[in-house]
């Protein structure tokens, strides 16, 4: 076997010891990851999924016989594998989930802080829950459109809930496998963007956005629980990424002040969200007051931030300073076609300005996550043939 000498530094932060290996990945020309072995380490997806898939299906015979549903089985609708699958399966799987994420906490300890951890696990289960939830809805409402009407027996059924039930199971336990902090911030998007427009699909109404967009989250919409649930657990994703951005950095570069308020801000913004999804725009009483401010003040905190961003973050990218300032535009141009002229309605300034800073919040998470984990260091090459090394010994 081939070897390789590291700088002390790398080797501490490899946590090597006597005769530990370590893995090189080619990711480019130029360019490879090095991580070390963990012979200790299984991958709980390829060697644990048959057992909630196992429990699943028992629990599906079981409860097809308390049904009575002994001969034919749809694959749609009430008392159907679909349901089976969304209630059932789903709920095994978030189990084995849970239990595998609380197993690999040890193992996440490199990435987050024990209290980071801890915040964070409660939001990271719901927003996969949500998540999975969604795309298993869309999935069977998919395949209702084009086998519309069909029903297998019990036999059949049962062996497609299992498929179905094993590729949900793997797909959870490979998730932790692989999981990252970075992964915050693809369920942050996913979460947000899928929960959005499942909203919007399927709210009862096609001519909802000749009101307004809050319209999605109040009684006069059929998806309204959808709508404020994405807002709050989009709320609760970012206060989680920007708790364990902001620690990281003060450990990082030390306490700043400027930082402290950037942070402040920005879980306000979060904790606003959190509120106009909570208080549904229904009617013209406190209701729609306390709706109408905490939209105003998501509004406020988000300037502040975006404004200020020269001050709080003086050593970042100037291209970011330059994209911040042209968002700032953006949104007063827009605001200006709307309002005075008239020219944009309601809800296309709503959708213009949410879009707008949903992306500034996300290219400034990649910004911070960079400060944090991209450290640079320049070392000396020197090349040690076979020959010299075995002298050295």
């Amino acid at each position: 076997m081939e070897k390789i000498k590291l700088p002390k530094d790398l080797y501490d932060k490899l946590e090597l010891g006597e005769n530990k290996q370590i893995e090189v990945t080619d990711l480019s020309n130029d360019s490879f990851k090095i991580r070390a072995i963990d012979r200790n380490r299984t991958e709980r997806a390829a060697t644990w999924f048959l057992l909630p898939t196992a429990i699943s299906t028992l629990l599906f015979i079981l409860s097809l016989h308390f049904l009575g549903k002994s001969s034919v089985i749809p694959l749609t609708g009430t008392d159907s594998i679909a349901s089976g699958v969304m209630v059932i399966s789903n709920a095994v799987a978030m189990i084995s989930f849970i239990v595998s994420y609380l197993m690999r906490r040890k193992e996440l300890s490199h990435q987050m802080t024990s209290k980071v951890y801890w915040r964070t696990i409660i939001t990271v289960i719901i927003a996969v829950l949500l998540l999975v939830t969604l795309v298993l809805s869309a999935f069977f409402w998919f395949i209702s459109q084009i086998f519309y009407g069909v029903a297998f027996d019990t036999i059949t059924s049962v062996l497609i809930f299992a498929i179905f039930t094993g590729i949900l199971s793997f797909f959870l336990l490979f998730v932790v496998d692989v999981f990252e902090i970075s992964m915050l911030l693809n369920l942050l998007i996913m979460v947000a963007i899928g929960g959005l427009l499942s909203s919007m699909v399927s709210n009862g109404n096609q001519y909802w956005w000749q009101r307004n967009f809050s319209v999605l989250g109040t009684n006069n919409s059929n998806a309204s629980w959808q709508f404020n649930l994405t807002l709050i657990l989009s709320a609760a994703l970012m206060i989680s990424l920007f708790d364990y951005i902001f620690v990281s950095l003060r450990m990082k570069v030390g306490f700043q002040i400027r930082h402290v308020i950037l942070q402040l801000l920005l879980t306000l913004c979060s904790l606003c969200i959190a509120f106009v999804g909570l208080i549904p725009n229904n009617g013209l009483g406190l209701a729609h007051l306390a709706h109408d401010i905490f939209a105003q003040l998501i509004v406020l905190f988000m300037g502040l931030a975006i404004l200020g961003i020269r001050w709080f973050l003086p050593h970042i990218e100037k291209n970011f300073y330059y994209l911040s300032y042209a968002i700032v535009a953006i949104l007063a141009l827009s605001y200006f076609l709307w309002h005075p002229i008239y020219y944009l309605t309601l809800t296309a300034f709503e959708i213009l300005s949410f879009s707008v800073c949903f992306a500034w919040i996300m290219l400034l998470i990649n910004s911070l996550l960079r400060i944090i984990w991209e450290e640079k260091k320049v070392y000396q090459v020197e090349i040690i043939s076979a020959e010299e090394d075995t002298k050295n010994k």
